[in-house]
């Protein structure tokens, strides 16, 4: 189930999001996310299992800041619906930008099987040889 996170969801986010990156400045990204309208949740029942940021910080363009998918729920198609989600979203802004480390394979996959293609890269963002890489899609013609 698909949905717009809630305040409610805050705690469970966090908890969710340090699980799986154990970044404490991404706290701050979901709590602005959350009160902003930008973050959408899905959930398998009760159980938060994957969400996605999104805000206009990438040079007053829509960008992805964050796209988690739990382990357990990895595989079943849902980065793919929290990306259209995101895409209709930011549809009138006529593109998106999603950013994810040089490490990070299926991240890169997923972008690449869904029409982004690389626009750069960040060095000095992550730790030494993981760049962040920059992806971009055009959402009209």
């Amino acid at each position: 189930m698909i949905m717009p996170a809630l305040s409610s969801d805050l705690e469970e986010l966090i908890e969710v999001d340090i699980a799986l990156t154990v970044r404490e400045r991404q706290n701050e990204i979901l709590r602005a996310s959350v009160a902003a309208d930008g973050c959408i949740v899905v959930r398998d029942g009760e159980r938060l299992v994957a969400f996605v940021t999104w805000d206009l910080g990438f040079f007053n363009r829509p960008f992805v800041r964050l796209l988690v998918v739990i382990d357990s729920h990895r595989r079943r198609g849902l980065g793919r619906r929290l990306l259209l989600a995101v895409e209709r979203a930011a549809a009138a802004y006529a593109e998106l930008f999603v950013s994810t480390e040089a490490i990070n394979a299926p991240m890169q996959a997923l972008l690449a099987v869904h029409g982004y293609v690389p626009s750069g890269s960040i060095d000095n963002i992550n730790a030494p040889g993981n760049a962040e890489l920059v992806f971009y899609k055009r959402l009209s013609e």
